[in-house]
């Protein structure tokens, strides 16, 4: 099997050889080549010219035995194309310029022709797909609409999102307008990916382990299943960082499988959802402990996945969330290694 055939055989529960295995952020800071090429071009540059954006996913792949890329952009271009005004100052976090405080707000967001705006994402991922040829598996992805919702509002990055979560029970309806309009966003702009040659999609809630269960449930699940309902039949993954809590609720999303990060036992999640693809779930702190610790903990993972699921099938390793800066690409390469050499 090649990298793909194997991504898809394990995604659609056939008999593998291996798991197959991508990183979260497997194109990144901690890379000389992504390095060089954010040292002459800026960030939103490379995410809107296909030829940069395919250079720099290209190279994990050319370093270590992967078996998918995924297309490089930023969960924060559906805010940008709704006339946010996102910027990335240097060593900063993102910065969004118009955040959603009130009704007149939302009703100033551009919503007409959305995707043309967002063309250059379904751009990149033809571009990608066509320079794999069909070696890898091709990942497209997108915010989550929860995600975006915190970000919109509070203005930036925050450790508590305080007045997102806020606005969930102060306005609720504004609230939840806000996350239908990002869903819906959200699930034309996979579309697109999709059908732009991505063998599935990835949505990154990466903020909607702050909600309890009781708020994921009323606010972030609509709007989840706003996305899947629109993409039914299709490969979705849902990735909710610090959601153990949450894993009972996930079911209801309706996405095809989850990634869970590092603090949800791979078989506490198998035993659960024993036909969804599960994909996880190293924690990427790891990395920088040592080639010794890093094969170490990929076999353990490799027991878990051959010994709560069929063989290897609907098991897909990778980090429990995104490769850090600074992180030794030796680390990378023995967790990869360790991955190639399962039986």
């Amino acid at each position: 099997m090649n990298g793909r055939e194997r991504f898809l055989a394990s995604f659609d529960g056939k008999s593998v050889d291996r798991p197959p295995v991508w990183l979260m952020r497997q194109a990144g800071r901690y890379l000389s080549g992504y390095r060089a090429v954010r040292a002459q071009h800026g960030f939103w540059d490379v995410c809107h010219d296909p030829e940069l954006s395919t250079k720099v996913a290209l190279e994990p792949l050319a370093r270590f035995p992967l078996d998918a890329a995924i297309v490089f952009s930023d969960i924060l271009v559906i805010p940008q194309a709704l006339g946010l005004d996102v910027t990335f100052g240097t060593g900063e976090g993102p910065k969004v310029g118009k955040p959603l405080r009130t009704r007149a707000d939302l009703d100033g967001w551009n919503t007409s022709g959305l995707i043309e705006r967002l063309k250059f994402l379904p751009n990149a991922v033809k571009h990608l797909a066509g320079a794999l040829k069909g070696s890898h598996a091709m990942l497209g992805f997108a915010g989550a609409p929860f995600t975006l919702f915190a970000y919109s509002v509070e203005g930036g990055s925050s450790d508590d999102f305080m007045h997102a979560r806020v606005m969930l029970h102060k306005e609720p309806k504004l609230a939840e307008a806000a996350l239908a309009t990002l869903a819906d966003a959200a699930a034309e702009l996979l579309a697109a990916q999709l059908d732009a040659g991505a063998d599935a999609v990835q949505l990154f809630d990466t903020w909607g382990g702050l909600l309890s269960q009781d708020e994921y449930r009323r606010f972030a699940l609509p709007a989840l299943r706003r996305i899947t309902n629109a993409l039914r039949g299709r490969r979705v993954l849902l990735f909710v960082r610090s959601g153990h809590h949450l894993l009972p609720l996930l079911g209801d999303s309706g996405a095809s499988g989850f990634s869970l990060d590092w603090r949800t036992p791979f078989a506490e999640a198998r035993a659960r959802y024993p036909n969804h693809v599960l994909q996880g779930n190293i924690d990427p702190v790891l990395l920088f402990a040592g080639d010794d610790v890093v094969r170490t903990r990929t076999r353990a993972l490799l027991d878990e996945m051959k010994t709560s699921s069929n063989g290897y099938s609907r098991c897909v390793a990778n980090l429990g969330h995104g490769i850090l800066p600074g992180t030794p690409e030796s680390s990378v390469e023995s967790l990869c290694r360790t991955v190639v050499d399962a039986r």
